[in-house]
C-alpha cells in the first residue's frame, strides 16, 4: 500500500489531475472524429443514423456512469485505510454489479431498440443504418461497463499513468479502426460500429492486463469471494450507485427539456444551441478532470480519517478550478468566435450562436464550483447530498423553462440553463457543513509520504 500523504500541494494534485483532464478530453474528440467520418460520405442518412445511435448508447452508458464514479470513491477510501481486503472488494463488488447490468441491457435490447426508433420517428434509410449501428454496439455493454469499473478502481488507487494509457489508446484505436473500416473497407455505418466495438474490447483486455500487473494489491481468497456477496455491503454500494443514477436521470431530464424547448423555437435556434452546448461540454470535461482528482484525494482523506487532507483537497481543487475558469474566459474573450466558426459554417446558425456567445463566458463561472465539489461528495461516498441537489435543480429548471422562455424566448432558456448550474454550485457549498471526516489519528496528518 502507498504511504500516507505528507501534505497536499498543488504539484501533487496536478500530477494526478492533469492526466485525468487529458484522458477525458479525448472523449469529445472521439465523437467529433466519428461524426466527421460520416459527414464525408455521400448520404446524410449516415450522419443522422450515427447521431441517433450515439444518443441512445450515450444515454444508456451515462445512466450507468456511477459504476466508475462510485468505484473511484470506494477504491480511494480503501487505499486510505490501508486495507488490502477493502481494496479488493472495491473492485469485485462493482464488477459483479456491472456484469448483471450488462446482461440486463442485452436482454432488453429487442424491446429497447424498436421503442427508441419509434420515439425518434426515424425515416426508412436512417432506420436501416441505425439498426446496423446498434445491432453491433449492443454487444459492447459488458466491455464498456467493465471498463468503467476498472478505470474507477485504478483512479482510486492513484495509478494515473495506467488510466491515461488505457483511455487514450482505446479512443485512438477507435478513431483509426473507424477510418479504415469506412474508407478502405467500405463498411459504412457498420464500419464505425465495429471500430467502436473492437476498441471497447481492446480497452477491457488492456484493463485486465493492468489488473494482472498490480495483482499484489488484490486478494483472491475464498473469504474475500464470500464477502463480495455480503448483503449489507452490497446494499450500501447499491445505495450510493442509486443516488448517482438519480442524479444522472435528473441531468438527462434537464438536457431533454432544454432540447425540446429549443426545438420548438425552430431549426436554426436548435442548431445554434447545439453548437454552444458542444463547446460547453468540452469545458465541462476539463472541470471533470479536476473533479476526478478531488474525488480521489477526498476518498483517501475519508479512508485515512484526515480532516486536514480533506480541507486541503477542497482548497486546492477550487483553486485549480478558479485558474481553469480564468483560462477559459481569456480564450473565449479573445477567440470565442473561432470556436463557433469551427463548429459550423452555416451562416444563419453561426449568427444566432454568436448572439448567445455570452453563455460560454457565463457558464464556467456558474458551474465550476459545483462540478468540482461533485467530485468531493462522490469521493467521500456522501452521494445523498448530490441526489438532493439535483432533484432541487430539476424542479427549478422546469419552472424557469416554463416561465422565462414564455417571456424571453431562447434568452430565457439559456438563463435557466446557466442559472441551474449556479444553483447546483450554491447548494453543494451549503451542504458542505453536513460532511464529516472523523480523524482516526490525533494531530496533523502524517508528513512521511
Amino acid at each position: 500500500m502507498t504511504k500516507a500523504i505528507k501534505y497536499l500541494s498543488y504539484k501533487e494534485f496536478l500530477v494526478l489531475t492533469v492526466p485525468f483532464m487529458i484522458s477525458t478530453a479525448t472523449q469529445p474528440l472521439l465523437g467529433a472524429v466519428n461524426t466527421a467520418i460520416m459527414g464525408h460520405l455521400s448520404d446524410a442518412a449516415y450522419i443522422a443514423a450515427v447521431a441517433l445511435g450515439v444518443i441512445l448508447f450515450n444515454s444508456m452508458y451515462w445512466l450507468f456512469g456511477f459504476l466508475r464514479v462510485a468505484t473511484t470513491g470506494f477504491s480511494a477510501q480503501a487505499l486510505g485505510k490501508g486495507d488490502r481486503e477493502a481494496v479488493s472488494l472495491a473492485l469485485y463488488r462493482p464488477a459483479l454489479l456491472a456484469a448483471g447490468i450488462s446482461i440486463f441491457c442485452i436482454l432488453i435490447y429487442t424491446v429497447l431498440f424498436p421503442t427508441y426508433a419509434t420515439f425518434m420517428k426515424a425515416e426508412g434509410r436512417v432506420l436501416f443504418f441505425l439498426k446496423q449501428y446498434c445491432d453491433v454496439l449492443i454487444w459492447g455493454a459488458p466491455f464498456v461497463l467493465g471498463n468503467y469499473v476498472i478505470l474507477g478502481w485504478l483512479m482510486g488507487q492513484m495509478l494515473v499513468r495506467l488510466t491515461l494509457w488505457m483511455q487514450i489508446s482505446m479512443n485512438v484505436l477507435n478513431m483509426i479502426l473507424s477510418f479504415v473500416f469506412v474508407f478502405y473497407g467500405g463498411w459504412g455505418v457498420a464500419g464505425v460500429a465495429w471500430g467502436t466495438l473492437l476498441a471497447q474490447m481492446y480497452g477491457f483486455v488492456v484493463g485486465l492486463f493492468i489488473l494482472a500487473c498490480v495483482r499484489e494489491r488484490l486478494t483472491r481468497s475464498a473469504v474475500i469471494i464470500r464477502r463480495v456477496f455480503h448483503g449489507k455491503a452490497l446494499l450500501q454500494i447499491m445505495k450510493v450507485n442509486g443516488d448517482l443514477m438519480i442524479r444522472t436521470m435528473c441531468l438527462l431530464t434537464i438536457n431533454n427539456l432544454f432540447a425540446n424547448t429549443g426545438s420548438a423555437m425552430g431549426t436554426t435556434i436548435l442548431a445554434a444551441n447545439a453548437v454552444l452546448l458542444e463547446i460547453i461540454f468540452i469545458m465541462a470535461y476539463f472541470f471533470d478532470g479536476i473533479a476526478n482528482g478531488v474525488s480521489v484525494f477526498s476518498g483517501r482523506a475519508k479512508g485515512e480519517g484526515h480532516l486536514g487532507l480533506w480541507k486541503d483537497t477542497i482548497r486546492i481543487g477550487l483553486g485549480c478550478a478558479g485558474v481553469m475558469v480564468m483560462m477559459w474566459e481569456l480564450l473565449l474573450v479573445s477567440g470565442g468566435y473561432v470556436l463557433i466558426e469551427a463548429m459550423t459554417n452555416v451562416v444563419a446558425v453561426k449568427m444566432v450562436a454568436m448572439d448567445y456567445r455570452w453563455v460560454l463566458q457565463v457558464y464556467p463561472i456558474c458551474a465550476a464550483v459545483g462540478l468540482v465539489l461533485y467530485g468531493m461528495y462522490t469521493g467521500c461516498g456522501e452521494t445523498a447530498w448530490v441526489r438532493n441537489m439535483m432533484l432541487i435543480a430539476v424542479i427549478v429548471f422546469f419552472m424557469g423553462d416554463w416561465q422565462l422562455t414564455k417571456y424571453w424566448g431562447n434568452t430565457g432558456l439559456w438563463i435557466t440553463y446557466v442559472g441551474t448550474y449556479f444553483l447546483e454550485s450554491v447548494l453543494l457549498v451549503i451542504f458542505l457543513r453536513y460532511i464529516h471526516i472523523l480523524p482516526q489519528r490525533d494531530g496533523e496528518y502524517d508528513r512521511s509520504g
